[in-house]
């Protein structure tokens, strides 16, 4: 009984001693600093002196008015921005509405003629229309609506007057 205790802490201190040798103070490189790059939060919000829906009784009365805006006040605003739209919610019909947008905030305004000539196609009813900055910062772009993933704009859901994206949609 007693060699069997013996056994038993020999093995144990065996398994220590093997476990423990192979620590040693140089475990492989030492991982490099990640620097994760603050993207500036750009909302979207309608403007209400415009129209907040698509007629389809009167489509050359539509003009959707939307600003535009850093979020926060005093924040370094990107170098630029696209102003892009995508149809019905699919991210492979996005479309470039204004290109090069430098000055923020800005106003926008769309027609329904100007929807109409972007897709080539004429506006249906229930047809969706969602606008929002493609956002630049030097060399880097971060997409509104990306085909795979999540947009730039989707952080800050929910925040008092944030807007990720604001959305046309022609009715009866």
């Amino acid at each position: 009984m007693k060699s069997r205790k013996i056994n038993i802490l020999l093995a144990l201190a065996f398994g220590a001693f093997i476990s423990l040798a192979g620590c040693t103070k140089k475990d492989g490189a030492i991982p490099a600093v990640v620097s994760v790059q603050a993207i500036p939060t750009v909302s979207t919000n309608i403007d209400a002196t415009g129209s907040a829906s698509i007629s389809m009784a009167s489509l050359a009365t539509f003009a959707g008015k939307f600003t535009v805006s850093m979020y926060f006040a005093g924040a370094t605003p990107p170098s630029q921005v696209d102003i892009v739209v995508r149809k019905n919610g699919v991210a492979s019909s996005v479309k470039v509405y204004k290109a090069a947008v430098t000055a923020l905030p800005s106003s926008f305004t769309v027609t329904a003629a100007d929807i109409a000539t972007l897709f080539g196609a004429a506006i249906v009813l229930n047809d969706t229309y969602d606008f929002a900055p493609d956002i630049y910062l030097s060399d880097k772009k971060y997409e509104a609506f990306p085909v795979t993933g999540i947009g730039s704009g989707s952080g800050l859901n929910g925040m008092p007057n944030f807007g990720e994206f604001v959305r046309y949609t022609a009715k009866p």
